[in-house]
């Protein structure tokens, strides 16, 4: 059905924006070493990417959906491609990497209140900085790999 569709479509970008909006601000935080920044990233976000989260899993599911009322094989080689890079970029985002950086946050936002040691996160931002910045590339490079494989549907 339609509805279906739309509703996946939707829900998709709104996941994408929230998803990769996280992504973008702690990894711009972190690589510039920037202890406000990342404890103002951590405030607004909150502990977990629940929103972004909510919108996948409704895009998902609308989807699957979309796909059954639509008469689409769900096993099509561009589904296929589509569920492999969904699994890798829960993967990527289960990465030691990216679950440091709600802890890393919370260590900011004490830093910042002084109730913590600011070189003590200046040097964790440091040693994560070159992960932070892989595991943003692969997301980005894989919400966009994941578009191009639902528009085009090249298998």
């Amino acid at each position: 059905m339609l509805i279906f569709k739309v509703l996946h479509i939707l829900s998709m970008f709104a996941a994408v924006t929230f998803l990769l909006g996280e992504a973008l601000l702690y990894g711009r935080a972190v690589w510039r070493g920037d202890i406000a920044g990342l404890a103002a990233v951590r405030r607004l976000l909150g502990a977990r990417p629940v929103v972004g989260v909510v919108f996948l899993v409704s895009g998902i599911a609308f989807g699957v959906l979309a796909a059954l009322t639509g008469q689409i094989d769900l096993l099509e080689g561009w589904l296929v491609a589509a569920y492999a890079m969904v699994v890798a970029l829960f993967l990527v985002n289960a990465s030691p990497w990216v679950q440091r950086l709600p802890r890393l946050g919370a260590e900011a936002i004490e830093a910042v209140a002084g109730q913590g040691q600011p070189e003590q996160v200046v040097r964790a931002m440091g040693e994560i900085r070159t992960s932070v910045v892989i595991v943003v590339a692969l997301n980005v490079a894989l919400f966009l790999a994941i578009i191009v494989d639902m528009v085009l549907k090249p298998f």
